[in-house]
């Protein structure tokens, strides 16, 4: 006998619904799914799905809120791991390139082609506010020269974001971009860019 599925109007339903789309996202891509191919992956109409979110885009945003928030985290242990701040901002670069290789769909909608509603709130995204304070704390016990924090934490990320986002789109083409060697890239670069701060 199979097994009773949940009540489409249960949080079992729900949590359902967030796993086949983020599993066919991440295989898909945001343009290569659908609400019908959801439905159908968890055996229920996509009528059901309505109950729970209000259209695709209502769902790509619990699906990349989930994403973002696991992005955030990952830096922060790595950031806490260290032992001095300037030692956060090199492991939790290791993790941003980690996470991004990891994940690239969930990256590509991030940062390389973000959507309207992946996008939350304006202002800056946590896991920048967590990289601006990590700048800040390295110029407090000087192992970085006094400049404008917010200009150093971006002048971080554009270098993690340039390797890649390069690696992600020629990975299937050249073969510069293993992902051992893409982090090794990423290392040498903003270890160069923080001697330059020094």
């Amino acid at each position: 006998m199979a097994p009773r599925r949940p009540d489409s109007g249960t949080t079992d339903v729900r949590t359902a619904i967030l796993s086949a789309a983020t599993r066919l996202f991440e295989e898909r891509g945001v343009d290569g799914l659908s609400m019908r191919q959801i439905a159908t992956a968890i055996g229920y109409s996509a009528t059901t799905i309505y109950l729970h979110f209000d259209g695709k885009d209502a769902l790509m945003l619990a699906v990349c809120s989930s994403g973002f928030d696991e992005f955030g985290a990952s830096l922060e242990a790595a950031a806490r791991s260290a032992v001095t701040p300037l030692q956060g901002i090199l492991a939790s670069s290791d993790a941003y390139v980690q996470f991004a290789l990891a994940n690239p769909m969930l990256y590509d909608v991030m940062f390389v082609r973000p959507q309207e509603w992946a996008i939350a709130a304006p202002g800056d995204p946590a896991s920048f506010q967590g990289l601006v304070g990590l700048v800040m704390a390295a110029m407090d016990t000087g192992d970085l020269r006094r400049d404008d924090p917010r200009d150093v934490a971006a002048a971080v990320w554009s270098a993690l974001h340039g390797v890649v986002a390069l690696a992600l789109a020629f990975q299937d083409q050249i073969d510069l971009f293993e992902p051992t060697a893409v982090l090794a890239r990423a290392q040498r670069l903003v270890a160069a860019l923080l001697d330059s701060l020094k």
